[in-house]
């Protein structure tokens, strides 16, 4: 009997146990804990906002925003108005000039790519692939890119995409990206851009 009670005190306090370790993770997910956004306010928000860009049918407009950095965190906020679902609008970031730059952007289709773009070559660091946290339609989407040297971490609204290696720009402005395909053309609102540098 002291053995039976023993053990039904011993497995009553690793129950105990799990759920409070359980709840305490929990909370610290609620109130961010695991969170990849900057705790601190930006560094640098665009003036001027909401804009709205539009890019006609196989063109991307490209909008430098005078904000040049190196390592930092650009956090864009978007909405697409109007036109196919196959489309394409994010953030660019180390950007040379409108021509040669790279670019984070989902689709209304579920999809997002990490590009580097030189002129008339487009190099897909990322593919075009779905990407379950992105949304669909005419539905904000929240594109956060965070570099350190050559190496550039992506998500979409506040979940891990991707991570990315690339040397070939390791400074440069910061911007907007819309793009149309065959389809026809797309109209993109962008709510927010904000910056955090390193600290």
């Amino acid at each position: 009997m002291t053995n039976d009670k023993w053990l039904w005190s011993g497995g009553l306090g690793l129950m105990t146990l799990a759920l409070a370790t359980g709840l305490v993770l929990i909370i610290a997910l609620a109130l961010g804990w695991n969170s990849p956004r900057p705790t601190r306010p930006p560094d640098w928000a665009a003036p001027g906002l909401p804009l709205t860009l539009e890019a006609t049918s196989d063109e991307a407009v490209v909008t430098l925003m005078g904000r040049p950095s190196s390592d930092f965190t650009l956090e864009v906020e978007a909405v697409p108005l109007s036109g196919p679902d196959f489309n394409g609008y994010g953030l660019t970031y180390r950007a040379q000039d409108s021509a040669h730059y790279y670019a984070f952007a989902v689709d209304s289709d579920g999809y997002y790519a990490v590009l580097r773009v030189a002129g008339d070559e487009e190099t897909a660091l990322v593919d075009w692939q779905q990407f379950p946290h992105v949304r669909r339609g005419q539905q904000a989407n929240r594109l956060r890119v965070a570099c350190a040297g050559a190496t550039c971490r992506f998500y979409v609204n506040d979940e891990y995409a991707a991570t990315v290696e690339d040397g070939t720009w390791l400074a440069g402005d910061v911007g907007l990206w819309v793009r149309g395909f065959g389809d026809g053309g797309v109209v993109v609102q962008f709510v927010s851009v904000r910056v955090w540098g390193k600290r």
